[in-house]
């Protein structure tokens, strides 16, 4: 883990409305200088966001954000939330993050809403779509991905595989081009 400095510069070329990689800059909390900066440029409109949406958003949605968010193309970042949120984390979902050196920023299981999903340039859902905000109509997909449930930890590593390789092809669209590389201000 890198050394955190007392003070931070951060000189992006231009401002917030030009992309730029903020990968270097040491993590350290939810006020921490990567994250306000990610949230201050989502919330003007000139980041992609990525809305993984699961039911309970405790495993599928928060492994899928924290494997985005460990390797985001320039200018993107994700989220995830659930129709019905749970009261917890699923702790298989750390653990088995953990086994492939991603850690997990999500705290507690959030509710999906439609201002989420107005934000969002992408929303990737497991199962639910047709019980998701209106808004994600147009720019959703749903991956058909198997939940924790009744699983044998072989079967959960599986589930983390494939969820890696799906964020992994999401990840080349993106820079491909194929999506929008951030939402128009105000939508």
């Amino acid at each position: 883990m890198k050394a955190v400095p007392d003070v931070i510069e951060v000189h992006p070329a231009g401002s917030l409305d030009t992309p730029f990689d903020t990968t270097d800059l040491p993590l350290v909390g939810a006020d921490d200088p990567r994250t306000r900066l990610i949230r201050d440029a989502a919330s003007s409109g000139s980041m992609g966001i990525v809305l993984f949406v699961c039911v309970e958003n405790t495993f599928r949605s928060v492994m899928s954000e924290a494997l985005f968010n460990a390797h985001p193309p320039v200018g993107w970042r994700a989220e995830s939330a659930g129709v019905r949120a749970a009261d917890s984390i699923n702790p298989l979902a750390v653990d088995l993050l953990k086994e492939v050196g991603v850690s997990v920023d999500v705290t507690a299981p959030r509710t999906v809403t439609d201002e989420m999903v107005r934000r969002a340039t992408r929303v990737v859902t497991f199962g639910c779509l047709d019980r998701c905000p209106i808004a994600a109509v147009g720019k959703a997909e749903d991956w058909p991905v198997p939940g924790a449930t009744g699983r044998t930890w072989a079967e959960l590593r599986e589930i983390r595989d494939g969820l890696r390789r799906r964020v992994d092809e999401l990840v080349v669209r993106i820079e491909r081009g194929e999506l929008r590389e951030a939402p128009a201000k105000g939508s």
